[in-house]
């Protein structure tokens, strides 16, 4: 996909307007503001020209124009697609998202209710759904949507992430991670969940959880050799653990691998220092060594 960051759409050729929104719509790239422009500018000028692929351009206007606050040109879309296809659930999907840009929380939620009735197959319509009742600040109806859409739909992570997300809002670590773990059944090898999961069992505390976070912390670095997060936390870890109630050899195993992840973290920053990328590195590198010589200490 060729990016164009700055490029003035007004000028552009009818073809090239064309041909540059269906490479976006191909590729699921927004771009709204651009959308928009291109639209207004160069598009809507030959509207006919495009044949059958209007009602698609339609619909990539009308997603754009509410991304960027243009209620007017939204509803013209819909008003065009309504016109060509009365009673289609997508248009029907379009003016309840519309509903929802002008504030109009119930009467959006009507719709998608009613478009899930029609079709409970149709995850975007019960996403869209937990949409409003975040966006009306009602998290623990969204939790309760999000756990039947998830009764549906176990597979879709990004829906346990969010749950895990709303569950972290609520103090409610456990849940917080059990959302996060059925992520980790589609995905076992995703540093990003194995972190997070870390940052999670940490947080909660004891050292049953501790353990688990610095064995997420581990993987997490093994897939992941560069992240200066999961580093940081098997340190965390395991100063947490010397701290604790383990035998000597125990506390000096876990000195012995921390003060190795230490020193791994104090390089990364002497080379930033050493390339000059950071003015601060080598205090920041001074530092993270000196909390290595703690690890384990009252």
């Amino acid at each position: 996909m060729r990016f164009y960051e700055g490029k003035d759409w007004t000028n552009v050729s009818f073809e090239v307007g064309r041909k540059t929104l269906r490479e976006w719509r191909e590729e699921q790239l927004r771009r709204s503001e651009e959308v928009v422009e291109l639209w207004e500018h160069v598009i809507s000028r030959s509207p006919s020209a495009l044949g059958d692929e209007l009602w698609m351009v339609y619909e990539q206007v009308c997603i754009a124009a509410l991304d960027s606050a243009r209620n007017d040109l939204a509803l013209e879309c819909i008003q065009a697609l309504d016109k060509r296809f009365p009673r289609s659930n997508r248009v029907l999907k379009l003016q309840a998202m519309r509903l929802e840009s002008l504030e109009q929380y119930d009467n959006a939620n009507a719709i998608y209710t009613k478009l899930i009735e029609s079709d409970a197959t149709n995850n975007s319509y019960r996403k869209r759904k937990v949409s409003v009742l975040l966006a009306q600040g009602k998290r623990l109806d969204a939790i309760k949507e999000l756990n039947e859409y998830l009764k549906v739909f176990i597979n879709d992570s990004e829906a346990w992430i969010q749950l895990s997300e709303l569950f972290l809002v609520e103090s409610d670590y456990a849940k917080a991670a059990h959302c996060l773990e059925e992520c980790l059944l589609a995905s076992p090898l995703n540093a990003i969940y194995l972190r997070r999961l870390g940052d999670i069992r940490y947080t909660q505390g004891g050292l049953e959880n501790v353990e688990l976070a610095k064995s997420y912390y581990e993987q997490a670095y093994k897939l992941n050799p560069q992240d200066l997060r999961s580093q940081y936390g098997i340190v965390l870890c395991s100063n947490q653990m010397a701290g604790g109630k383990a035998s000597v050899e125990k506390k000096q195993e876990l000195r012995t691998s921390a003060s190795a992840v230490v020193e791994r973290i104090a390089q990364r920053y002497e080379d930033a220092a050493a390339d000059g990328l950071n003015p601060e590195a080598q205090n920041i590198a001074d530092t993270v060594r000196k909390m290595g010589s703690q690890i384990g200490g009252k």
